[in-house]
């Protein structure tokens, strides 16, 4: 992936250029205060790091700073930021709308912490991708607070500023400070005849509010049980671990994605009896080169890993997830697995949902595990969980070769750059993957894993868990663990 070069070169014309993604002839505007304002947003944390963030941001400032908004579409986007190939399906493929919506989410929090003092604003509207821009002064000598101006600035720029790449003109400042203000009046304040004098209240009515708030809280006490506040203050040894995991998998400083299963490209590979690897499903060949010669309904086929198909496990999971009380939603990134980037594992945290067969950006991690998917579709080999160091007692590999019992993987290791953390959470089939996530969301299932990988400072060490389960028609029932591994392999 290209990336965003620390010292741009000069070219014909004096102007220096940017490298981002497949789009060289992205301008750095030097002397542009919208350009200098998309830096320092694409420099500070809100971005959390993300190098296709930045690459978007500085693309379509750049185009509409040079008056090509013409290039400022879904499709152009997609080619030359995202790499996609030219004539892409965007119907199909909707990595622009969902970086876009990221990038808007993070512009806004830019915005309300590090960006708060910047007097002049960026936001990129709904319904496109052309960014707009408007001002915000500070009046120092007035106490009225803000005065915001809200029209856009979209000063005209002529073929010579162009050239030049001079936007920070005398006229170009005389325009800002032309801009109108609106002050807005300070909100009357109501104060009514009883607040300056609270002790007669309490005194009139003290006791009963007393009363009544004492036969609220038995009530909710005897109905409901103990409050969720009290819980969260006063956590079990088992809620108290569970959280340790958690707080680890989410936190504010970067994202955490959640990647579920590609059922489309599950349902591909077992009509055509070929395994998809990784290299193949990033480049999206798998879809393209795969010949099935004699075969008429070859092309339903291989259009079935275009399709955006998931599992209610999966879903359910992911739903149960959003709930949790260590969750940062500003940070939750659901993302399709055709749609994730290397990127992301670089900079983020993830927790991927499936096997191998359903998820192959698990092939990145498998190596450095003890326990590892073995998925052989169209082989007289049985698929499995390959146990690659097995201990007095233990099997090599744990098949589903018996249609009642089943197996599922839950690991947790560091991400590609071990800046972050990765939680795999699946299984041999649905029923596989529902075990794992039952164990998973069990805190009492899963107290004697963490307390044991629990670390002295608080953090946790790599762990894997294989748990096995009855297979009841498709879905699983009470989770066992089977083998347990702590720290790297």
């Amino acid at each position: 992936m290209q990336t965003l070069e620390p010292s741009p070169k000069i070219v014909a014309g004096g102007l220096p250029r940017v490298k981002v993604a497949g789009a060289t002839d992205v301008v750095a505007h030097a002397d542009d205060p919208r350009w200098q304002l998309a830096r320092r947003i694409a420099a500070s944390g809100s971005l959390g790091r993300s190098r296709l963030l930045t690459d978007f941001l500085l693309y379509i400032v750049d185009r509409h700073i040079r008056d090509r908004t013409d290039e400022i579409t879904e499709q152009q986007i997609g080619i030359l930021v995202f790499g996609r190939a030219e004539g892409y399906d965007a119907n199909d493929d909707n990595i622009v709308r969902s970086y876009a919506r990221n990038l808007r989410k993070r512009i806004d929090e830019y915005f309300a912490a590090e960006g708060k003092e910047e007097s002049l604003r960026l936001e990129i509207p709904r319904g496109g991708y052309a960014p707009s821009f408007s001002t915000i002064r500070l009046d120092t000598e007035s106490s009225t607070g803000n005065l915001i101006d809200p029209h856009p600035m979209s000063p005209p720029i002529s073929e010579a500023d162009k050239a030049s790449d001079d936007s920070s003109t005398p006229e170009f400042e005389a325009h800002l400070q032309s801009l109108p203000t609106i002050v807005e009046a300070p909100t009357p304040i109501l104060i009514l005849p009883w607040y300056k004098e609270p002790g007669v209240v309490l005194r009139k009515y003290g006791a009963v509010l007393a009363l009544c708030i004492g036969i609220i809280l038995g009530l909710g006490g005897a109905v409901l049980g103990p409050l969720p506040f009290l819980k969260r203050v006063f956590p079990s040894a088992s809620e108290s671990a569970s959280i340790s995991l958690w707080s680890q998998i989410f936190s504010s400083d970067r994202d955490t994605f959640i990647v579920p299963s590609d059922d489309g490209l599950i349902i591909m590979q077992r009509l055509t009896a070929r395994p998809v690897p990784l290299s193949s499903y990033v480049n999206g060949s798998y879809r393209t080169n795969i010949k099935m010669d004699g075969d008429s309904g070859a092309p339903e086929i291989l259009k079935l890993g275009g399709r955006r198909y998931t599992s209610v496990v999966d879903l359910a999971f992911v739903a149960h997830m959003a709930q949790l009380d260590e969750v940062v939603p500003g940070r939750m990134v659901i993302r399709y697995a055709r749609d994730l980037r290397m990127d992301d594992l670089r900079t983020g945290n993830a927790v991927l949902i499936g096997s191998t067969e359903a998820n192959p950006w698990i092939e990145l991690f498998q190596a450095h595990m003890d326990f590892r998917f073995s998925i052989n579709p169209g082989s007289d080999k049985p698929s499995g969980i390959l146990n690659s160091h097995p201990q007095v007692g233990e099997n090599a590999l744990y098949s589903a070769s018996d249609q009642d019992h089943t197996y599922g993987l839950i690991a947790y290791v560091p991400n590609l750059t071990s800046t972050g953390h990765v939680l795999i959470v699946g299984g041999l089939n649905t029923a596989g993957t529902e075990a794992a996530t039952t164990f998973l969301l069990t805190p009492s299932l899963m107290m004697p894993t963490l307390q044991r990988a629990k670390m002295a400072h608080g953090g946790l060490q790599p762990f894997e868990v294989l748990v096995g389960a009855a297979n009841v028609a498709t879905n699983a029932s009470a989770p066992q663990l089977i083998l347990e591994r702590i720290g790297p392999s």
